[in-house]
């Protein structure tokens, strides 16, 4: 057999055989990857409509709660590195101290799927309808975005206050980052601002009874305590003067019932303190809060036992804050609004004047 004729049968050989096996597989590889297609469509579908089930119940389960005596919390997620993890540490704070600041309320908490971001905007919005659709009280979430002092950071919304769900008010603070060294008093702390977003009324001690703030007062005195400690880091510094605030206001309306000359003595050293931290820096309402507090507690003190410097340092204290709040744009518009009652009030006078002298 000569070469050619050789070649020719190999050809014909390879195109009955090989070509046509090859054309089948190009076939069959297309029929499987249409296949796979079909099937992944398929489950895409069916974790969306297990998703939305699960949204489903879970607004329902929320719902049906709504109807027993409580608050109703949902925990969403917190995004970011170690994001689960957070979302437990906010969970069992809850869950663990809450019921410290509640007096004797109760509370429910859901873990839900949550939207991302800041509140505001279509997030504010689509929380708000979440709140709607489910009777709770409050919804959080947040995000974690690294190991720094405010590293870890928490949003909301809340009907605290008896709000509708459309006048439910959002809010946001941070934590430190660091989970691994966030301990008891931090989870008190969290437990803390996220019960004051829930009832409002503990930044007015007027509106509870004198054992119950006084209980209170006595756990914020605690905190503040272990958060300067030297086993523990501190709170990014606007949450932790939110909490020195709060102690203040407890201390300062005790004072005139009770003899709580040890929480006066505090309440000045670490007011003083913030106000050293604040020099330099432009934080208007943080210094005026300072300097009123600070004011107050010595003008007590001085009641219990006269001291003229601390009368003089008082004095200094108030007159900064009343410059300060002089300039404040609030101040201004009430000042400006005073002045238009006023000038209105002084022609209606002027008439009734000239009324009853002219029909005289």
């Amino acid at each position: 057999m000569t070469d050619a004729a050789l070649f020719s049968e190999i050809a014909a050989w390879l195109d009955q055989h090989v070509l046509v096996s090859t054309g089948l597989a190009v076939i069959g590889a297309a029929a499987s990857f249409a296949v796979v297609g079909l099937v992944l469509i398929y489950l895409l579908r069916a974790i969306a409509a297990l998703i939305g089930a699960s949204d489903k119940s879970s607004n329902r389960a929320i719902r049906k709660a709504a109807q027993e005596p409580g608050y109703r919390v949902m925990v969403g997620d917190i995004d970011g590195p170690q994001g689960n993890a957070a979302r437990d540490f906010v969970e069992k704070a809850f869950e663990k101290n809450c019921g410290d600041f509640s007096f004797g309320a109760r509370f429910m908490l859901f873990r839900v799927a949550s939207p991302g971001g800041r509140p505001e905007g279509e997030t504010l919005a689509k929380a708000r309808r979440r709140l709607e659709k489910t009777g709770a009280d409050m919804l959080i979430w947040g995000a974690r975005i690294g190991d720094d002092v405010d590293g870890l950071r928490l949003f909301g919304v809340t009907r605290g206050g008896n709000l509708t769900p459309q006048q439910a008010r959002p809010f946001a603070f941070s934590l430190p980052g660091r989970l691994r060294q966030l301990g008891d008093v931090h989870s008190r702390a969290v437990a803390y601002l996220l019960a004051k977003r829930l009832q409002p009324a503990l930044s007015r001690p007027e509106a509870f009874r004198e054992e119950k703030i006084a209980e209170l007062g006595t756990t914020l005195d605690e905190i503040l305590d272990e958060l300067t400690g030297e086993e523990s880091i501190d709170l990014p510094a606007e949450v932790h003067r939110e909490i020195e605030t709060d102690f203040s206001a407890i201390t300062l309306h005790l004072s005139d019932r009770q003899s709580r000359m040890d929480w006066l003595e505090k309440l000045i050293t670490r007011r003083r303190a913030t106000l050293e931290a604040l020099k330099g820096k432009v934080e208007t309402d943080a210094q005026i809060d300072a300097r009123l507090d600070l004011g107050r507690a010595l003008i007590k003190r001085a009641e219990v036992s006269f001291d003229p410097v601390a009368l003089r340092e008082a004095s200094v204290h108030l007159n900064s804050a009343i410059d300060q709040l002089r300039q404040h744009d609030v101040i201004r518009k009430a000042q400006n609004a005073s002045d238009a009652l006023a000038r209105a009030q002084s022609l209606v006078e002027t008439r009734r004047r000239f009324a009853v002298n002219f029909s005289a």
